[in-house]
């Protein structure tokens, strides 16, 4: 008994096994995938595709992280459209901050942000002449890959 004890506690103060690169870039292409269903619209890439960085892991080594941005038409209702984006990411656990800021402009920007668990971070954007996703995955384990 005394030994499994040894053991467990030994592997306890390692803390959880790091993401793969791969696997921290699927979590935040599915987050992305699932958002743009929930808002709706016909959204475009701003790249080809998920864009890799490096990054720090926990235990000091380099890792990798993938951003990518999307944007789309504004909808009618840009307000109920942050509201819908809000309750599906709640509705996956995450940790949500809504915001509705007047702009300059006159319009009214509204504001979903969310980080920490599935990705490192993400913002849903919309008023009526556009809406916007950007994020950020978690830093996971391998290195950004060749150009």
């Amino acid at each position: 008994m005394a030994t499994a004890l040894a053991v467990q506690g030994c592997t306890a103060t390692q803390g959880p096994k790091p993401l793969s690169g791969e696997t921290a870039q699927e979590q935040m292409q599915s987050l992305v995938r699932d958002t743009m269903k929930t808002a709706g619209g016909e959204w475009t890439s701003a790249s080809n595709g998920p864009a890799a960085d490096p990054c720090s892991l926990q235990n000091g080594s380099e890792g990798v992280w993938f951003s990518w941005d999307q944007d789309a038409d504004g909808p009618s209702d840009p307000e109920a459209v942050m509201h819908r984006v809000d309750q599906a990411w709640q509705d996956r656990g995450l940790t949500t901050t809504t915001q509705s800021v007047e702009r300059t402009d006159g319009k009214t920007l509204h504001r979903v942000g969310s980080g920490g668990r599935e990705v490192d971070s993400i913002e849903f954007n919309a008023t009526t002449s556009r809406m916007s996703i950007n994020v950020q995955s978690l830093c996971g384990t391998g290195s950004v890959p060749p150009a």
